[in-house]
């Protein structure tokens, strides 16, 4: 029944998001299927993930520069493979346009 509700494949990954956050954090929850398919065709993701853009520019930033090759999760890879989380590289390395 849910899979003919979802129109709005693409964003799948950020509504589940969403609804793990809403189960935890909101009360009386009547409907989650409701809330995942509002989230699915409104795009919504949780706060956290909306809240990292500016993490995310630093990341395309430093990439750019040659400072960091990749990024998983909150840790980033330097070009020799060293890890390091990334708000420690971003305290070393101030984003400079």
């Amino acid at each position: 029944m849910l899979l003919r509700t979802i129109k709005c494949w693409e964003n799948i990954p950020g509504a589940i998001a969403y609804l793990k956050k809403a189960i935890g954090t909101w009360k009386g929850i009547k409907s989650p299927e409701a809330v995942f398919v509002a989230a699915c065709k409104e795009g919504r993701k949780p706060e956290v993930q909306q809240a990292n853009r500016s993490a995310i520019a630093w990341f395309e930033w430093a990439r750019k520069n040659r400072i960091v090759i990749a990024m998983l999760g909150e840790t980033v890879y330097t070009p020799n493979g060293e890890p390091v989380e990334l708000h420690e590289m971003m305290r070393r390395y101030p984003m400079r346009e």
